[in-house]
């Protein structure tokens, strides 16, 4: 088969500029829904086009003029452009990238020995399916972050090694432009005995980045994307216009493009940045060997809502952004052979089929844990706003006054729970419901403190169906299984659950992304009860077989009836997270309240186990009031249920 790359080869430079063109418009258009494979047009074709110009010229010329006037002066939004001009450079072959200033072999010399990681990643995989690409790539990353490159912010004195302040910037000196800096930081030493400062330059050279091995995120993203170029890994650099830059590499496993972050040491976890650090990106384009392409979407989870107000505040034009995108790929592909080409196209097609998966990758990143920025100092990681879930919280202050300690053989069993020891085990298998209640009660008028640490499990195909629930109910019993989770039907007006759901049932209970957490009264767990909720994507993915501890602190005394609930983190330096604040709806003629715990699983399952729960009695403090400063420190009372 002929093909339109073995013409280009004897047209003029020219020509192929042409061809570009053409070709690209019609992407853009979606006249083309890839670049075309075709003979070259005839003589006589030529002619025949020929005649049609001329004659479209001799009765239409002002119109013809007028139009392509209007055309050239809409023009390219000039940011655009600045942008996409400064990123083609990562579409070159490193032999022909100016800022590969090294030999490829001397790129190739700085890579480990990864066999032994590789191997052990493979053994024990972060994700599935997972390859040896995957594996290796990993490795790099882990590598690169630990053992290579070094993050340089703070930047101490050079001096003294004391902290130091920004002077603002300074033009490169001829050594420093030499090596790539396109801008130099001033850094003065806080100690004014001192006084150095610290000239940092932004370098954008890969043989001065290989010689002082550190940066930030710019510089890290482009020495690992050669690093991966080097070690034969098909890769590309991902620039994002919220000012953070990473890379992508094709998975033959996984069979689309992947993300991967240097910095933060960490592959395929695309909504890291919406959903970890709680970014509100517009665009994310991607430039390698093959082309560009916006690969927004895999990086957003509201591409159809508020980020396309995002991308018009931007002033790009979408048109133009596509067609100037398909430009910089048909420039390159033109000049492949048949059979790169033909690998190309597949993988575009298996990429738009990953990419068109919206709910796949949505429910993918559920199972992701997206933690903030582990990258940069804590301070400046705040003043980015990126440090991820939650944030600083302030709970209320209180004192025990009596703690209620149950022995399990005490506790009120009903369905499918069973005691393992010290653990309560909600659920083990498909198709069960469970619910243990304290024997005694609580009062309506109280304040209470009842925290629960769970533990969620899901095997490999079990998903991660249902959930499990605190209730607070004038019964004990087993409700509804299934979405349901144990408590549907318990109880009455005034009644409440506190439900931990790891499974959306939209049809039969209206879920919104899960995991969740919210208070239904009175208790069913069908959306339309819900009195308070997370937000989406407020919370992290909770069947992973790490403990969580959920703390409710309750205010019943002086008809408040209010409920706060908190999420501790697991191995996450005591880091929690704030969950609802609500009021409990009056009702009901008991003036007491069993407490429980209930949990559900369908042909979906998970393990749920209870690792501790506790029954506190407790006084709220002032604000600035301490437990000691009351005087009244009693000593806690220890009751014993003997049942």
């Amino acid at each position: 088969m002929s093909n339109f790359a073995s013409t280009s080869s004897s047209s003029s430079t020219s020509s192929l500029d042409h061809q570009t063109a053409y070709i690209s418009t019609a992407l853009a258009s979606g006249t083309y829904k890839q670049i075309p494979t075709y003979l070259p047009p005839s003589p006589l074709e030529v002619r025949h086009v020929r005649r049609l110009w001329d004659e479209t010229w001799r009765r239409y010329a002002g119109d013809v003029v007028a139009f392509f006037g209007r055309r050239r002066g809409r023009g390219e939004v000039g940011d655009m452009k600045r942008v996409l001009d400064g990123l083609k450079g990562f579409c070159l072959p490193l032999e022909l990238d100016p800022s590969v200033n090294v030999p490829i072999s001397t790129l190739q010399s700085l890579l480990p020995d990864l066999s032994r990681q590789i191997s052990s990643l493979l053994a024990s995989p972060p994700f599935q399916p997972f390859g040896k690409e995957d594996a290796t790539v990993l490795g790099l990353c882990q590598w690169f972050k630990s053992s290579f490159m070094r993050w340089i912010d703070p930047i101490p004195c050079p001096i003294c090694g004391g902290s130091t302040h920004s002077e603002g910037s300074a033009s490169p000196t001829t050594e420093e432009r030499e090596d790539g800096a396109g801008r130099v930081e001033l850094h003065k030493c806080n100690d004014t005995s001192c006084g150095a400062v610290r000239r940092f330059g932004r370098y954008g050279k890969v043989g001065t980045l290989i010689r002082t091995r550190e940066g930030r995120c710019g510089e890290w993203a482009h020495l690992f994307y050669v690093l991966l170029r080097a070690r034969g890994i098909d890769a590309r650099y991902i620039w994002n216009s919220e000012d953070h830059v990473w890379c992508e590499y094709w998975s033959p496993t996984l069979k689309h493009w992947v993300h991967v972050d240097s910095c933060e040491a960490t592959i395929n976890k695309p909504l890291l940045y919406a959903r970890g650090w709680g970014k509100k990106q517009a665009f994310c384009l991607a430039f390698g060997p093959y082309g560009a392409e916006d690969v927004t979407r895999a990086y957003v989870d509201d591409f159809d809502g508020a980020c396309r107000g995002r991308r018009r505040a931007r002033g790009w034009k979408e048109g133009q952004l596509r067609k100037a995108l398909y430009a910089c790929t048909v420039s390159i592909r033109l000049r492949l052979s048949p059979s790169e080409r033909s690998r190309l196209e597949a993988m575009d097609q298996s990429q738009s089929m990953w990419i068109a998966d919206e709910v796949g990758r949505l429910k993918e990143a559920e199972r992701e844990d997206l933690g903030g920025r582990v990258s940069g100092p804590e301070d400046w990681r705040a003043m980015r706003d990126e440090m991820g879930l939650g944030g600083e919280i302030k709970k209320p202050k209180y004192k025990v006054i009596r703690q209620v300690e149950m022995k399990n053989e005490t506790l009120s069993i009903f369905g499918d729970a069973r005691i393992e020891g010290a653990t309560i085990l909600l659920t083990s298998a498909s198709d069960q419901t469970s619910a243990v209640f304290h024997p005694h009660q609580i009062s309506k008028t109280g304040n209470y403190r009842v925290n629960v640490q769970f533990r969620l499990t899901s095997p490999p195909g079990a998903g991660e169906a249902d959930g499990m629930a605190v209730v607070f109910t004038s019964g004990r019993g087993l409700g509804l299984g299934g979405y349901g989770l144990g408590y549907t039907g318990l109880g009455a007006e005034g009644d409440f659950a506190v439900e931990v759901d790891t499974y959306r049932s939209q049809d039969t209970a209206s879920d919104p992304p899960t995991p969740h957490v919210s208070v239904h009264s009175p208790p069913n767990a069908h959306h339309s009860h819900s009195i308070g909720c997370t937000a989406a994507n407020s919370i992290p993915f909770l069947s992973d077989g790490r403990i969580y501890d959920l703390e409710l602190i309750y205010e019943g005394r002086g008809g408040s009836r209010r409920l706060q609930g908190y999420l501790g983190l697991p191995s996450d330096n005591g880091k929690e997270l704030e969950l609802v604040d609500v009021k409990i709806p009056e009702g009901g003629a008991r003036n007491e309240w069993f407490v429980g715990v209930t949990g559900s699983c369908g042909g979906l399952w998970q393990k749920q186990e209870i690792v501790s729960w506790t029954i506190e009695e407790i006084d709220f403090l002032l604000e600035d009031e301490t437990e000691s400063s009351t005087n009244e420190v009693e000593d806690i009372e220890k009751e014993t249920d003997d049942l």
